[in-house]
């Protein structure tokens, strides 16, 4: 698992203080708020099923491009959806020719009309590397820590979810699942990957390829639909192998973290995994034997490790920056998909940036605020040391990874879009479709990405975006998020600094999340987050009064 944002402790009382100082009011989004825009209790918002939906009057971004590129179409308006039994079932054309062409058969009517005027709609985004909390919630996130985090999720637009690893255990987030699948919480689509192996404390689990086979068994026994290998014996070629192909024939795919590791993505590639997360394996192909290590590196000092992580980039880029190319193409070939979770690392570059976010005031718990850092006991919580060369360094590292992440990207490779950030993993997609354009993907293009492109890794044939025949999964967008990805953030974030305080609540955010045709005020959903939070600040001890 990588560096969540809502992990970054050093300093964050002493810049809370500040935020309160210079606002006047911990609470961003209720400067100026009118009362109907304000928190309302978590609980309050259900899905709503209609018999026939009707989209009215939507610019469409489909998600949807040529096979085999990631070159998506542009955007297509006005239209109407409809919506029946959780398909799409019409698009109907509303230009001057259409309409005129048309002749007098008028609108088509529905049990449920969305005046989309002026907004767009796309399909429905898939958080692909997240990291759930428990259903009995408890930690920095406070007793009901899931609800939250779905909310968050379903109210940025995000209806599937891919879990890397979740902290409440396979048998109670199998149940999740299913709730979900049935509509009987207010959830995102869960797709849950058993990390290999839990706990991590121990490595005489798994770590022959006849006990791979047998960990893989019992994984798909326990409900599992795929496999993520962590840090662990499944690092170990032969292991790894053994356990990519058992999850074939268990109709399982796998996923690997590879961290510093005897498997590079070239072998990992080569043995079938369907999806290689982060950097780690990457740029490795570009050395000439291991890293430039210092000699008192260790592994399992976390400081080091992203210290001295920060240096991969540009060592290998210096030496042999063809044979990461080769590396690329060779991920291509096997259709190896790359998720990279920027976002999640991105602290690195800009430590105080991570701090002073506008919507840490309203949308983080205040466990997830207080606690004072860095912890050398909680992963992620590393910044002892911790300067400008490390800042520097770690923006070359991002210089670099995202030259190939774009180069990936041209030549067609399968990329898609994860945020590693599962407590606050809503806003973490947001930021990660921004960082894939710093990249040099095209704005049109990241929705494919973090759409079709997913579904695709997922084995999900209905989840084609945009088009007759496809699941209802769509996000509404009050503004244009191919223009500017910024206004798809909560309420009103992506106008911080340029409309004042008072103006921004209301602006911007999905307004409406689609998930199989059930709708959901997304907006509300965020209302209910900011009520959530404000409890956890009033009573830390207590937070579901």
């Amino acid at each position: 698992m990588g560096i969540r944002v809502a992990g970054r402790r050093a300093m964050r009382q002493i810049l809370m203080a500040a935020a309160v100082s210079l606002t006047g009011a911990v609470v961003f989004g209720q400067v100026g708020a009118r009362p109907d825009d304000g928190p309302i209790p978590m609980g309050t918002t259900k899905g709503d099923t209609y018999k026939r939906l009707i989209i009215r009057n939507v610019t469409v971004i489909s998600g949807r491009g040529e096979p085999g590129t990631n070159r998506a179409m542009p955007p297509e308006g006005s239209m109407d959806l409809v919506i029946e039994n959780g398909l799409i079932t019409n698009l109907i054309l509303n230009d001057a020719v259409n309409t005129r062409t048309r002749g007098d058969k008028g609108q088509t009517a529905g049990d449920k009309v969305i005046d989309a005027t002026g907004m767009f709609v796309i399909p429905g985004l898939v958080e692909m590397h997240a990291h759930l909390p428990g259903p009995k919630g408890g930690g920095p996130l406070g007793d009901r820590a899931l609800e939250y985090a779905y909310r968050l999720y379903l109210g940025h637009g995000i209806t599937t979810v891919r879990d890397a690893g979740t902290g409440g255990g396979i048998s109670e987030m199998g149940e999740q699942r299913r709730l979900s699948n049935e509509h009987q919480i207010v959830a995102p689509r869960l797709v849950l990957c058993q990390r290999w192996p839990l706990p991590l404390t121990t490595w005489n689990e798994g770590d022959t390829p006849d006990k791979a086979r047998a960990m893989v068994r019992k994984f798909k026994q326990l409900g599992a639909d795929c496999i993520k290998i962590s840090k662990s014996p499944g690092h170990y070629p032969d292991v790894l192998k053994a356990a990519v192909e058992e999850g074939r024939s268990l109709n399982m795919f796998t996923m690997v973290d590879l961290k510093v590791s005897e498997t590079s993505a070239l072998v990992a590639s080569n043995a079938g995994v369907a999806s290689i997360e982060h950097f780690y394996g990457l740029p490795e192909a570009g050395l000439e034997g291991s890293q430039s290590f210092p000699t008192d590196y260790d592994y399992w000092d976390e400081n080091k490790r992203f210290r001295w992580a920060g240096r991969l980039w540009t060592e290998a880029e210096r030496l042999h920056p063809e044979r990461i190319s080769a590396l690329l193409d060779t991920m291509i070939k096997n259709g190896t998909n790359w998720n990279p979770t920027m976002a999640a690392y991105e602290d690195n570059r800009d430590f105080a940036r991570g701090m002073t976010l506008p919507f840490r005031e309203t949308l983080y718990t205040a466990g997830m605020l207080a606690k004072w850092g860095p912890d050398p006991s909680t992963h992620g919580e590393y910044h002892s040391i911790w300067g400008t060369a490390d800042e520097l360094a770690w923006r070359d590292f991002y210089r670099i990874w995202m030259k190939y992440i774009r180069e990936f990207y041209l030549k067609g490779g399968l990329l898609t879009v994860g945020s590693d950030q599962g407590d606050i993993g809503g806003l973490g997609v947001i930021r990660e479709l921004e960082l894939m354009q710093e990249a040099g993907v095209k704005p049109l293009d990241v929705f494919k990405l973090a759409t079709t492109n997913a579904a695709r890794v997922l084995g999900f044939e209905k989840h084609c975006g945009v088009r007759v025949g496809c699941a209802a999964d769509l996000a509404i967008v009050n503004g244009n998020p191919w223009e500017n990805v910024k206004v798809m953030y909560g309420r009103g974030y992506g106008y911080y600094g340029t409309v004042a305080r008072d103006k921004q609540v209301g602006m911007g955010g999905v307004k409406w999340t689609i998930k199989d045709g059930v709708v959901y005020d997304a907006q509300a959903l965020l209302r209910e987050v900011e009520w959530y939070v404000q409890r956890t600040k009033a009573a830390p001890k207590k937070t579901t009064s």
